[in-house]
């Protein structure tokens, strides 16, 4: 099932025509002039380990339909929370908004919190237009080489103690090691190095720092050429309690009652569920609390005579009186009745006086109704019919005869969390290595969609991790990262979007269209380190595909996205075809890794919840039974454990069964390097191929490509030797669906427990996502 690079183009071709009417019908849909573009990637799961398969699919949704194609590449980067390191970093081909693609991990990634940064050529200022973030958490397949663990010793009993913390380090049998080990640590604005002792151990104090966003003290080990991460939490003795009021219409008016929510979080930005008291000037009127979400509301008739404030009933805040905003004289009261609406708004009014308002209903870039209504001072209630309003977060405004704004409230317009694609399987149980019939079947007829669908085990999927297409739409691209609702994805939990839209408003981000940053990919040839004085012929070579260009009187030229185009893990040479080649050199410049750089340091992952405690170095480590193939592969090769260094300059290596370049042993110990004259299966085909000598020379070079989708190899595992440890079943980037339903076939593996099923996409309507969940049995003794 292997698709060479040639053949790339062809394969878009397949998915553009769909695509295009797929985009263009939802760019419609979402709003009556173009809005700013949408990037949401689809990965396959949200837990990798090392040496792994990452696959994936770009949409970029909304924008102009002219300006889809000049987002030509897609940029993946991986990057390392904990220090904004970049780790690897690829391009993609992106054509007319679609982007398939796949990455392999490095083998030697450290664990811990990580995240996928993608964005597209399209970048003003530096800055790029699409920016979609990913956070991931790695594992790893292989034991370590050392154990590190952190604990705390002894707790602060106040602000003015300290926290003893203990490191410790051994061998992996709890030994002694024969030197002090480094240890960097970092909590809050302390930053240390220090060594072990001979025991193996680290004692150091931390004084309670205040206000800390994440109160995890980190700590790096280092041993030799291998390093581990592990951090925890530092307890304070007392949080600090951040609250704050939303009248609903935006201000408190003087004898207007109305609705009042409040939200509570603790410094760390974790909510609060809790009891408190609301005063009038120093008398308590009203007891009040907050949900789990930290948010709750209540009714107030404020005076602007009286003081209004709130405290707080709980013993683990410092500071527990917070005073609510200034009441104004004059104004008006709103109450939405459901913000989370289906097709008719109901909206009371209230107001000391009578006159009449402007009401706009709008979003970010559209205005969808203007018009004037008359209250009187007993007030109104208006409901308002949503024929002509687009589904989504919109604002419903009220102003006076000056058109200032008096209130204003946001809502969710034609909500339904009708199911759009049914996913479901042939069995809700299934042996190991036994096949899978999924059947996939759109709700609505007449329908065309497009979909991207994973197969893949249950816990390498993390709630507070996944994003979800239509979520991310018409959520988190508006309103930013939301705290996790309890019913786990936040657009089907309608409670949950009654409280967020109580308190969040639109991001105030706004795309300014001035001119755009070029990113050409440039090579330039010099002769013994110098600048050339007159062209020379350059020829490429790549799978299925060669050429020769010419460079200018410099030695510089630029590379065109069709020329650096090959399908993902197929390497492109290019080669100084002028006399004396030895005597030039290469150097290239792709403006991508120096712009990931700098977005790896600016653009930061928002977190709903703080990085979990990874106490011990073996926590992030993968179970025993989903490893247990590869450590039984290097127990029977002999006494020593084979040592892979790396493929050969020209990235070929061949794995245990004789496949060459082999996507499933990417890394595998047991890998050796190709031999000139001999034969190696084809990966994908294993189509025999005589393997042609590699040579590495400065004049000829390995260029990254632009790369296009790499074929999902479904394996039925029917060889009882193969190891059939993988936690993707299945993947494909881009199917496309109709009326009529479809069914794909896949196969189980030897890993037990449950898996989940994950399809998202768009269809000319909306976007889709479905999910199924099916179960892989224990072998029975």
């Amino acid at each position: 099932m292997n698709q060479h690079s040639a053949l790339s183009y062809i394969y878009f071709k397949k998915f553009i025509g769909c695509f295009l009417l797929f985009s263009a019908a939802f760019a419609t849909q979402a709003q009556q002039k173009p809005s700013n573009p949408s990037l949401f990637v689809h990965f396959d799961k949200t837990i990798y380990t090392n040496n792994e398969m990452v696959w994936f699919t770009g949409y970029l949704l909304r924008g102009e339909m002219k300006d889809l194609n000049k987002h030509s590449i897609l940029s993946v980067a991986l990057v390392r929370d904990i220090d904004s390191a970049v780790i690897k970093q690829d391009k993609y081909l992106m054509v007319n908004g679609l982007s398939l693609g796949s990455m392999v991990l490095p083998d030697s990634m450290i664990t811990g919190n990580y995240h996928f940064q993608a964005t597209t050529n399209r970048i003003s200022k530096g800055l790029p237009e699409v920016l979609f973030m990913q956070p991931i958490v790695i594992k790893t397949n292989i034991d370590a080489a050392f154990n590190a663990s952190i604990k705390l010793l002894n707790a602060a009993k106040n602000s003015n103690s300290a926290n003893q913390v203990v490191v410790t380090v051994t061998t992996k049998d709890a030994r002694f090691l024969p030197e002090p080990v480094d240890v960097t640590y970092k909590y809050g604005r302390v930053y240390k190095n220090a060594k072990t002792n001979t025991s193996g151990e680290l004692l150091f104090s931390l004084d309670e720092q205040a206000d800390l966003a994440d109160p995890n003290v980190y700590a790096k080990i280092k041993y030799g050429k291998d390093s581990s991460f592990i951090n925890m939490p530092i307890p304070v003795t007392k949080r600090k309690a951040l609250v704050k009021f939303y009248p609903e219409g935006g201000q408190l008016v003087d004898e207007v009652p109305g609705f009042i929510a409040w939200e509570v979080r603790d410094q760390q930005g974790a909510t609060v569920d809790l009891k408190a008291t609301l005063y009038e000037n120093d008398k308590p009127i009203n007891t009040i609390e907050s949900n789990a979400y930290g948010i709750g509301k209540f009714m107030l008739n404020p005076k602007k005579s009286m003081n209004y404030s709130v405290k707080l009933s709980h013993t683990a805040f410092a500071d527990s009186t917070y005073y609510l905003p200034a009441i104004v004289s004059d104004g008006i009261g709103i109450q939405v009745k459901n913000a989370v609406t289906s097709d008719t708004l109901t909206v009371i009014l209230r107001s000391k006086i009578a006159q009449t308002l402007g009401l706009q209903i709008k979003d970010a870039d559209s205005t969808f109704l203007s018009t004037d209504v008359k209250i009187s001072k007993n007030g109104r209630i208006l409901k308002i019919p949503l024929n002509d309003v687009t589904k989504g977060l919109k604002t419903i405004t009220f102003s006076d005869s000056l058109n200032r704004p008096l209130a204003e409230r946001m809502f969710f317009a034609h909500y339904n969390t009708q199911q759009k694609i049914i996913v479901s399987t042939d069995q809700q149980a299934y042996n190991r290595r036994e096949k899978v019939t999924l059947k996939l079947k759109l709700n609505e007829q007449d329908t065309l969609g497009m979909v991207s669908i994973a197969c893949v085990q249950d816990n390498r999927m993390l709630m507070k991790f996944s994003t979800d297409i239509e979520s991310y739409v018409y959520l988190n691209s508006e309103l930013g990262t939301l705290p996790i609702g309890a019913a786990g994805r936040p657009f089907e939990d309608k409670p949950y979007l009654e409280n967020v839209l109580l308190v969040k408003g639109w991001r105030k981000y706004t795309w300014q269209n001035a001119g755009y940053d070029s990113l050409a990919f440039h090579v330039a040839f010099k002769k013994f380190d110098k600048t050339l004085k007159k062209p020379i012929d350059v020829s490429y070579l790549k799978e299925k595909g060669m050429g020769i260009l010419q460079t200018d009187s410099l030695g510089t030229m630029t590379l065109s996205n069709e020329i650096l185009t090959l399908e993902y893990g197929k390497k492109m040479f290019l080669v100084a075809t002028a006399k004396n080649q030895g005597n030039y050199n290469m150097e290239v410049n792709d403006p991508y890794v120096k712009l990931n750089k700098q977005y790896a340091k600016l653009f930061k992952v928002a977190h709903n919840e703080l990085p979990a405690a990874v106490y011990n170095n073996n926590e992030l480590a993968l179970k025993s039974n989903e490893k247990a193939i590869r450590l039984r592969e290097v127990m029977i090769s002999g006494n020593e454990v084979p040592v892979f260094k790396g493929p050969n300059a020209c990235g070929d290596y061949v794995c245990l069964y004789n496949i060459l370049n082999c996507r499933n042993h990417t890394w595998d110990g047991h890998n050796t390097l190709p031999v000139a004259g001999r034969t190696y299966k084809e990966d994908g085909t294993n189509q025999l191929v005589v393997y042609k000598a590699c040579e590495k020379n400065s004049f000829l070079s390995i260029i990254d490509g632009v790369y296009t989708k790499k074929e999902f190899y479904v394996n039925d595992f029917a060889d009882p030797l193969e190891p059939a440890l993988v936690s993707t079943l299945y993947w494909n980037a881009g199917t496309v669906m109709s009326a009529k339903e479809k069914e794909i076939i896949f196969y189980t593996g030897d890993i037990p427990g449950k898996f989940r099923i994950v399809v998202q996409g768009i269809t000319d309507r909306d976007v889709i996502f479905g999910q199924h969940d099916f179960e892989v049995k224990e072998n029975k003794l």
